[in-house]
């Protein structure tokens, strides 16, 4: 979530381009297009709807409810 307002903030703050952006915080120019496209920073609820379909790894259903508290850590500061 901190990431989606940073991205924020350099392209309408700073007013650097999307591949600018991507370069800076070492993240894929289509992830910088795809938060900037959003009006909110991505939830827990919405990351859970989208990604339940997907079938994964064991190690990645490990972590997905740690990613999950981080998220809702981060809501609430």
């Amino acid at each position: 979530m901190a990431q989606f307002y940073n991205i924020k903030f350099l392209k309408e703050v700073e007013g650097l381009s999307q591949r600018q952006i991507a370069t800076k915080l070492g993240i894929y120019r289509n992830t910088v297009s795809k938060y900037l496209s959003q009006n909110t920073a991505p939830t827990t609820v919405l990351r859970k709807r989208v990604y339940r379909t997907k079938e994964y790894s064991e190690e990645t259903k490990r972590v997905i409810p740690i990613i999950d508290q981080w998220l809702e850590d981060d809501q609430k500061h």
